[in-house]
């Protein structure tokens, strides 16, 4: 939790202002609707949140949700927007609400956690039939000395426990495909799609901090 409300108050304000591509490509691949309900997982500072209101307009709805309290603090400005709701929750064993929403998203966010299965599992849980959803996440799954310094790294400054965001999708997701033709070294871009209604729960381990 410090690490993370840390980050708010430093590096993630910086970090904001170059997020735009990545926001404005989560929402084209969505292809949310007026009306549609979003979830927003690890939110941070809030970011993205102004694009999915406009995406969604003034009957949608956005709930943006992070496990630090800072993070949340400062995402709370975009609650003047009527319907937006902004949380401060653990994904893991948070229960969204079953089949409430249309779309999510989850930016650099599972793999942070520290049960990720239980965050993804919740997290398709929450989603209509039909519902999809962006992810841009780490995988270091390649076995180079860069990856595993990286994991090394990521290991002790984010309590990364090694899972790999795409292969849990799978588990859960009928449909998960990525949204580049070729794969970035460290990094991955998916859509993932709950087809039906079949996203199984996951036992979670105690809390520990998310992004």
């Amino acid at each position: 939790m410090q690490l993370w409300d840390f980050a708010a108050l430093t590096y993630y304000r910086a970090l904001d202002r170059f997020t735009g591509p990545l926001n404005r490509l989560a929402v084209e691949k969505l292809e949310l609707r007026p009306g549609d309900a979003v979830l927003d997982i690890g939110c941070g500072t809030g970011a993205l949140i102004p694009s999915l209101v406009e995406a969604v307009g003034p009957q949608g709805r956005v709930v943006a949700m992070d496990f630090s309290a800072r993070m949340v603090a400062i995402a709370k400005k975009h609650e003047k927007w009527p319907n937006v709701e902004v949380r401060q929750a653990d994904a893991c064993t948070t229960d969204h609400g079953a089949g409430q929403f249309d779309a999510a998203v989850a930016l650099g966010a599972f793999s942070a956690m520290p049960d990720v299965p239980a965050a993804i599992a919740n997290a398709a849980d929450a989603l209509k039939p039909g519902g999809r959803m962006f992810v841009f996440d780490v995988r270091l799954k390649r076995d180079t000395r860069s990856t595993r310094f990286l994991r090394t790294a990521y290991r002790l400054i984010a309590g990364f426990t090694g899972a790999d965001v795409v292969a849990e999708l799978r588990k859960v997701f009928e449909s998960v495909e990525p949204v580049f033709a070729v794969e970035g070294e460290t990094t991955t871009t998916v859509m993932a799609t709950k087809v039906t209604d079949t996203a199984t729960r996951s036992p979670c381990t105690p809390s520990r901090p998310e992004g």
